[in-house]
């Protein structure tokens, strides 16, 4: 009797588990406001609050680094990034450098898509005079103001995507068009027809029984020289190209990720 109850119990079980969706569990990404220059003082709580908030929206993680460092800012974003979240995955940090007087953001996985070089100039408009007056809290708020608006506003992409829930991973596809196909091949066939005819008609005696034949025999002439080239002097130039500063103001947007800064 004993084991028959055991059975039946066992039988509900596996029902239960085979009916019943399993629930997933909320991943947390990573956040974090690394305030080695002391600028955020009282209000470091509530950033910190609000970057752990907009990583659970974006699913990616966010930072926040305030520094008197001689290192670039762009460096230190690149670095910083990389090791919190690891080369290429979602993720984007707000570096200053108060020593130095720049400000640089840079994106990368699914949010290097979300804030394309354009969108990161836009956040910078908004950062850099708050940096100018000294309000640091104000330059960290509008960064996760703006990153929080344009990822509800979507990839600026006329191609067709889809966001993965729980990783936030960005899928692109392909969009097959028949009908512009089509037109393209009909386009091409009629060009490339019209350009046969032509030819063609150009090469075409009025005559079409005559039969017209190149005496190259009689006509053809082959004369063949001998020459020598001596090399009698040569002359090399070189000029050192400059490489571009890495800690411009542009932004630009690449395979690896997305970044822009600015002097304040």
């Amino acid at each position: 009797m004993r084991k028959k109850f055991i059975f039946v119990a066992l039988f509900i079980v596996s029902l239960g588990c085979f009916f019943f969706p399993k629930t997933a569990s909320a991943t947390t990404f990573q956040s974090g406001i690394d305030d080695s220059a002391q600028l955020l003082g009282n209000d470091l709580a509530n950033l910190e609050a609000s970057a752990q908030g907009l990583a659970s929206q974006t699913k990616a993680g966010i930072f926040v680094v305030t520094t008197e460092s001689d290192q670039p800012a762009d460096e230190m974003a690149r670095s910083y990034l990389a090791d919190k979240v690891g080369a290429g995955n979602n993720g984007a940090v707000l570096v200053i450098n108060i020593n130095l007087r720049k400000v640089y953001i840079w994106a990368t996985g699914n949010l290097k898509y979300y804030l394309p070089s354009s969108r990161i100039e836009s956040t910078l408009d908004v950062v850099q005079p708050a940096l100018s007056a000294n309000d640091y809290r104000a330059a960290v708020s509008g960064f996760f103001d703006k990153v929080s608006t344009y990822y509800q506003k979507g990839i600026p992409t006329s191609r067709k995507y889809t966001v993965d829930s729980e990783t936030g991973k960005v899928t692109f596809h392909r969009s097959f068009q028949p009908l512009a196909l089509l037109i393209a091949l009909l386009i091409a066939l009629v060009t490339g027809g019209l350009f046969a005819w032509n030819i063609y008609r150009s090469y075409q005696m009025k005559d079409r029984h005559a039969v017209w034949r190149y005496d190259y025999g009689h006509n053809g002439e082959l004369k063949l020289t001998k020459q020598q080239d001596i090399l009698v002097n040569t002359f090399i130039t070189t000029r050192p190209i400059p490489r571009p500063s890495s800690n411009n103001s542009g932004g630009f947007s690449g395979g690896g990720g997305s970044g822009g800064g600015r002097s304040f």
